[in-house]
């Protein structure tokens, strides 16, 4: 699958900044839906981690299938691997 120019290889800073706003949520969560769903996210967190340290914008880990189909799912549906609330004016941020 081809993926939009967000999906680039991170610092490995902004990585574990990810991952670590990824575990706040993970903490706040209250059933086992949005558990798994949190817990998938920071799989995908940890994945871009190691991509950032291999030089990759992504190695797929155990745990992030749940996130890796809403990737897909958005990249189908208005072309951008982020959430919608991070678009800019319903559109992709990268160039």
């Amino acid at each position: 699958m081809h993926f939009c120019k967000c999906l680039e290889v991170l610092p490995i800073r902004v990585a574990i900044v990810h991952i670590a706003e990824e575990a706040v949520e993970l903490f706040e969560v209250k059933n086992l839906e949005e558990l798994k769903d949190e817990a998938s996210d920071v799989m995908w967190g940890i994945g871009r981690l190691l991509g950032a340290l291999a030089n990759k914008p992504y190695i797929s880990v155990w745990g992030d299938t749940l996130h890796l189909r809403k990737v897909e799912a958005r990249m189908a549906e208005y072309g951008c691997v982020r959430s919608k609330r991070h678009l800019k004016d319903g559109e992709c941020p990268s160039p």
